[in-house]
């Protein structure tokens, strides 16, 4: 399954798009433009091949250790719509985060991403050269290492679908699950159309 998760006031029985570039927060925009670069649209929708990790769904810790430890949120929890068949763009997760923060900060990623993601690899490169550290196969540094060229780290590391996809547009009404907090959510969402049997409450009581 591949999912992904929507603010409920901007859910729609169709098709959704990206927000436009001019408020896309700007410490993402950057990486989005140079990755507009290789899937030939920006920004872009994301999806995930796990329910919980990469989208942020997992509730909140009520625990006497956590922040929302006797509070009351305020805020309106999103909706998640989970898809059988996906074809999107492929961005491993964990070198895309790897690579966040160089992109974020390069002042062209059209003409500097590349180079600036190659650096930062060197330099990680050669500072675990210098201080001894061994550099396991399967770690993003690892597969840096084996790679022929930049190309061909490209193709079989980072551009691979192993836990996220980007997409262009998103037809929410093909959603095979729809997961909510809440009966208020569950009756918006049938307002809008979408089916009663796809639709289930997840982890509610954490969200009253």
């Amino acid at each position: 399954m591949y999912y992904h998760t929507q603010e409920l006031k901007y859910t729609t029985y169709g098709k959704i798009y990206p927000p436009p570039v001019g408020i896309v927060d700007d410490w993402l925009l950057k990486p989005y433009i140079w990755l507009g670069k290789y899937c030939s649209y920006c920004p872009q929708i994301w999806l995930s091949r796990s329910k919980l990790s990469i989208t942020g769904y997992k509730s909140k810790s009520k625990g006497k250790s956590s922040k929302y430890f006797g509070a009351r949120r305020n805020f309106e929890p999103n909706v998640m719509f989970g898809f059988d068949i996906i074809k999107g763009f492929p961005v491993d997760f964990e070198i895309w985060c790897f690579c966040l923060n160089p992109l974020m900060n390069c002042k062209d990623p059209l003409k500097e991403g590349d180079d600036i993601i190659k650096k930062r690899f060197e330099e990680w490169h050669n500072d675990c050269k210098k201080e001894g550290i061994v550099v396991t196969p399967n770690s993003e540094l690892g597969k840096w290492i084996s790679s022929k060229n930049y190309e061909d780290f490209l193709n079989n590391y980072f551009f691979v679908e192993n836990d996220q996809v980007v997409v262009p547009s998103l037809n929410l009404k093909a959603a095979k699950q729809i997961f909510c907090r809440n009966e208020k959510q569950v009756k918006a969402l049938r307002h809008m159309g979408f089916i009663q049997d796809r639709i289930k409450i997840l982890n509610s009581k954490q969200w009253e």
